[in-house]
């Protein structure tokens, strides 16, 4: 028996995490009928917010060992989006001889078929018109740079790509100097998350919207995050099919 942990770093809003981070558990059960598959949250924080709700939640480390009686191989899949901290500390050191732990959605340097193909479907997803720049906010890593929304611009040079974490890069300063390349001022900002919520609401929707409208860009904001495309959620049964 395989047992596979599909890891997220999780969510507050109950609407978000049942249209997202379930919406991928349950499509890769209904795909992996023969795996024992559970699902994982790497953050402490959101964990513990959760359990004092009530509801069920488990760290990687719990469902490691709820598995390994019965699993002779474990696999580990993230749905985190690039190689930030959360992965690099909390899930690649859990590899092992037994425990396989799978890449990111986007590899560091985003040279791969896959992150190329992935990165299409993401901008599929959004559909801009055809005179608006696609300008996509992820989160970044504090105190780290995280060179892979870099390496992503350069695989589409008609997006821009920014981050909410005000010490990681591109910032916002960046991304202006991108936008000045384009003879348009019509922009359609979108998060480069798994998940909605606050930091679309607040960071995205409010945050950046504005500073963007301040600085005479016509803004039109898409708010649902990447999990809630089947096509973007397509892509983790691809990556698991692949090994």
């Amino acid at each position: 028996m395989t047992g596979l942990i599909v890891a997220s770093f999780g969510t507050l809003d109950d609407r978000e995490r049942a249209r997202t981070i379930d919406a991928i558990e349950n499509d890769l059960i209904a795909e992996f009928p023969s795996m024992m598959i559970r699902a994982a949250l790497t953050s402490k924080f959101i964990r513990r917010k959760l359990t004092e709700r009530g509801l069920k939640v488990f760290s990687i480390e719990e469902r490691i060992e709820e598995l390994r009686a019965d699993c002779d191989e474990i696999i580990i899949l993230p749905t985190h989006l690039t190689p930030g901290e959360e992965y690099e500390n909390k899930i690649l050191p859990l590899a092992s001889k037994k425990i396989r732990v799978l890449p990111p959605m986007f590899t560091t340097e985003c040279r791969t078929e896959f992150d190329r193909r992935a990165l299409e479907i993401v901008i599929e997803c959004f559909r801009p018109s055809g005179d608006e720049i696609l300008t996509l906010i992820g989160h970044g890593s504090p105190h780290r740079h995280n060179p892979v929304y870099e390496n992503l611009q350069r695989l589409d040079e008609n997006i821009c790509i920014g981050v909410i974490e005000p010490t990681d890069r591109p910032n916002f300063d960046d991304v202006i100097e991108r936008l000045k390349k384009f003879e348009t001022k019509k922009i359609l900002l979108a998060p480069l998350l798994l998940t909605g919520g606050a930091h679309v609401c607040e960071d995205i929707a409010d945050h950046w919207f504005n500073r963007l409208k301040a600085g005479g860009f016509d803004v039109r904001v898409a708010l649902d995050g990447l999990g809630s495309f089947a096509a973007f959620r397509r892509l983790y049964i691809d990556r698991l099919r692949a090994v």
